[in-house]
């Protein structure tokens, strides 16, 4: 087993604990269906860290060549402890009794969960330029920092629409990160 395998390893483990926290969060509110009172932003949150979570996984690849140490390891330790995080808190965990009611659960962690959004897309998106492995100015830095100024303005808004638009445009950024990185033409596939 070569060292990337071997680090590769550890953050996958740490991105499937956090898809499984977002399968298991939607299986229980499916379960509870009856009495849940949907949010759209919420169900898109569920959607973006899921492909987040698989954008960034396939993007490791671009690190495979590298000379590791410890601080590279720890540091890119950091990007998927904190998806975990925000997958383990963007679902209700106490359903046992009355109406789940999503909009008042998001909006009541909306904060917490922005501030550690914002916090992983900045790893996310520090760790190509501080690795060596691309540009710091590139077409995806656009698409990563309109990301996090939507979640700073995420952070600071209680408006429900504002909440459905950011959501709704991270899921558009996600693809347009998809299209520029992996498709035909971009930067590792």
């Amino acid at each position: 087993m070569s060292l990337f395998e071997f680090i590769a390893g550890m953050i996958s483990v740490i991105f499937a604990l956090a898809v499984a926290q977002l399968f298991i969060g939607v299986a229980e509110l499916v379960q509870h269906r009856g009495r849940v009172r949907p949010f759209l932003p919420h169900a898109v949150w569920n959607v973006n860290l899921f492909l987040l979570t698989f954008v960034h996984w396939w993007s490791l690849w671009t690190f495979r060549d590298l000379s590791w140490n410890f601080g590279m390891f720890f540091f890119s330790l950091l990007g998927p402890s904190l998806m975990f995080f925000a997958a383990s808190v963007i679902n209700p965990r106490d359903q046992s009794e009355g109406v789940i009611d999503l909009t008042a659960h998001f909006l009541g962690i909306r904060q917490l969960f922005m501030v550690v959004f914002i916090a992983m897309m900045l790893l996310f998106t520090a760790d190509g330029p501080m690795f060596g492995t691309e540009p710091l100015l590139n077409p995806l830095r656009l698409a990563q920092m309109s990301v996090v100024g939507a979640a700073v303005w995420g952070f600071a808004s209680k408006s429900r629409s504002v909440h459905t638009a950011i959501s709704l445009f991270v899921l558009l950024a996600l693809g347009a990160v998809v299209i520029i990185r992996f498709f035909p033409g971009g930067g590792n596939r």
